[in-house]
Order: C-alpha cells, then sequence, then structure tokens
C-alpha cells in the first residue's frame, strides 16, 4: 500500500505522472506550479487564480507560489504533507510566512467566502486553530467530490482561462 499523505491522497514521487506544471493565467504574467493533475490540481489553481485577481498579484518572478514536495509535515514527526501527493499549494510564501498573520480581516473573510465554492474541497491554512499557515491551502476531499465540483468550474471564466493555459487537463478532469 503506498504512503499517504495527511489528507488520505496517495503520496507520489517525483517522477509521477500524475504531478502537472500547471499554468496560471495571471494579469501580470504566467505563474507555473507543480501539483496533482486532473480535478485536484484544477481546483487548487482555479483558487490561485482568483487570489491573484481579488486577494494580491502572484508574482511569477519570486519563486513563493508553492506546490509538490514529499515531505513530512512541518513540525511534526510523523506524517507527510499534502505536498507529498500534489494536493496542497502555497501563495506567496515569503510574504505570508509559516506562523505569523499576515493577512487583513478583510482578505481572511474573502477567503472564507470564496472556499464555499468549491464545496468543501479545499481548506485554507488561515483558518487552522492551531499554528496559522494563511499561505497555505489544500484539497479537504475525496476524488469523486473534487471531479463534480472541477467539472462545475471548467466552464466558468476563470475555469475557461485556465484549461486555455492547460490543454491537456480538460481530458484527464473528465476522464
Amino acid at each position: 500500500m503506498p504512503a499517504t499523505s495527511q489528507n488520505g491522497w496517495d503520496a507520489l514521487l517525483g517522477s509521477s505522472s500524475l504531478l502537472y506544471t500547471w499554468t496560471i493565467p495571471t494579469k501580470d504574467g504566467d505563474v507555473r506550479v507543480r501539483l496533482r493533475n486532473g480535478s485536484a490540481g484544477f481546483l487548487l489553481v482555479h483558487f490561485l487564480l482568483w487570489w491573484a485577481e481579488v486577494l494580491e498579484p502572484l508574482v511569477g518572478k519570486i519563486l513563493d507560489d508553492w506546490g509538490y514536495a514529499y515531505r513530512a509535515i512541518r513540525g511534526q514527526t510523523t506524517g507527510l504533507s499534502n505536498h507529498a501527493s500534489g494536493t496542497a499549494v502555497d501563495a506567496n510564501a515569503t510574504k505570508h510566512p509559516l506562523g505569523t498573520r499576515t493577512l487583513t480581516k478583510v482578505q481572511k473573510a474573502a477567503i472564507w467566502l470564496r472556499l464555499k465554492i468549491y464545496g468543501g474541497c479545499l481548506r485554507s491554512g488561515a483558518f487552522y486553530s492551531g499554528r496559522v499557515d494563511e499561505m497555505h491551502t489544500e484539497i479537504n476531499a475525496p476524488i469523486d467530490q473534487c471531479e463534480k465540483v472541477a467539472r462545475r468550474l471548467m466552464n466558468t471564466p476563470r475555469g475557461r482561462r485556465i484549461l486555455k493555459a492547460n490543454p491537456t487537463q480538460r481530458a484527464v478532469i473528465l476522464s
């Protein structure tokens, strides 16, 4: 049985064909992040594109938008991070370091409202009850739920822009 990340998804080796380098077509230029392919990656990228358009720009020239990394959960002695399954992403990590509160109340309220369109598939570290991780967003649901939400969001304006920038992923989401 393969190792799993904290959310129960299979952890992936760096050479896995299930990893994909997504292009996020922001108004400030393309940003790339390596995540799981298909619905999980699509949902995370959809959220990141919203982040770039509503909260603050993602600056592709600074390598602080992080996705896949085969590693343990920071600060714990057991368990793999959701980054190890390609189902977690960090946005503007250098601006929002682990354990610090940097988002405004307005930004946090916007994130809280935005998460509702993802039907429970995404969870934000901005709302962790322990150590805050405002840069962090992760998949928090099984694949069948993620596929249902991804299929619904594919035909939104952001969804269409993402799929235009990542044309092979439409077939993966629909498979």
